[in-house]
């Protein structure tokens, strides 16, 4: 534990002497500036409507939790996933699920079984994006390989010990995982990324001037950051390293990408606070008030 939070530490220095070795401080602000009170708040609002999609991830694995107290539970593990290193910020779901009153199991099943989506969507959103770029005439292909695979991933349980906490896992899905279930919720992840990217764009897209396509294969490089078992605190470093690497490879200028991964990276963090902040808050007052 101490170790990760070394090497969070430890990047986000480097990151941070590197941000401003190659950018002036002065010129960071005029990034920031640059974009305008209409633009942050029409990407506020898309970034919402992507917290809603991914609250719809939630609400079909736990089809009785209520859509409202599930939103809040998203939008604090999402405060509590930037502010805390390590992934010690996952806690926080099983924290408050079991507010809701839901078991650690069906908690810790459902957990594991979005996490497996977010990474399905994630891969598919970076390979469309990366098709789209580079090879439109393998899109169909991809896209009918990606829903394959979505279609097929409930018969994983046919792999898993009966026995044991693996066993548990396996009943889960047995039980809440059809073919039908799965694609429901990739398209629910997947639409929540692609709202998430278009926050995004509209965001930088001043910066970069680039189509739309191109700059989701950078985000999904960037989003592909948040999986790692050890990243930079509050994610500052790695995942703009995400952002530009892939944007780098298709030609872009490396402080033009950095400086646009820079200020997206800082408003989901704003954002995140924004909604999160007050999710906490309600959902204590809430655990107060109950019986």
């Amino acid at each position: 534990m101490i170790l990760k939070l070394v090497v969070s530490l430890l990047i986000s220095g480097a990151f941070g002497a590197i941000l401003l070795y190659l950018i002036p401080p002065e010129e960071l602000l005029r990034v920031f500036s640059s974009a305008g009170a209409e633009t942050f708040l029409l990407s506020f609002i898309l970034y919402s409507l992507s917290q809603a999609g991914r609250t719809l991830r939630w609400k079909i694995l736990l089809g009785d939790a209520p859509f409202g107290k599930l939103f809040l539970v998203n939008s604090a593990n999402i405060l509590f996933n930037n502010l805390l290193p390590a992934r010690t910020g996952e806690l926080s779901w099983f924290y408050y699920t079991r507010r809701l009153g839901l078991g650690l199991g069906i908690s810790l099943w459902s957990f594991l079984a979005g996490r497996l989506y977010d990474l399905l969507a994630l891969c598919a959103l970076f390979l469309i994006s990366y098709l789209l770029v580079s090879a439109p005439i393998l899109l169909l292909p991809g896209i009918g390989a990606l829903l394959t695979v979505s279609l097929l991933i409930p018969y994983l349980r046919l792999i898993l010990p009966v026995r044991g906490k693996l066993g548990e896992f396996r009943t889960f899905l047995d039980r809440e995982l059809t073919p039908a279930v799965s694609l429901k919720l990739l398209i629910a992840s997947l639409l929540s990324l692609l709202l998430k990217a278009l926050s995004l764009y509209v965001l930088v897209n001043h910066l970069l001037e680039v189509d739309p396509f191109l700059f989701t294969f950078g985000f999904a490089g960037g989003e592909l950051t948040t999986v790692l078992p050890v990243h930079g605190f509050m994610g500052f470093g790695t995942y703009e390293a995400g952002f530009v690497l892939p944007l780098r490879a298709t030609g872009l200028e490396v402080k033009e990408a950095l400086k646009a991964g820079f200020l997206a990276h800082t408003f989901l963090l704003i954002s995140s606070f924004l909604w999160g902040a007050p999710a906490t808050a309600l959902l204590h007052t809430h655990s107060r008030k109950s019986p």
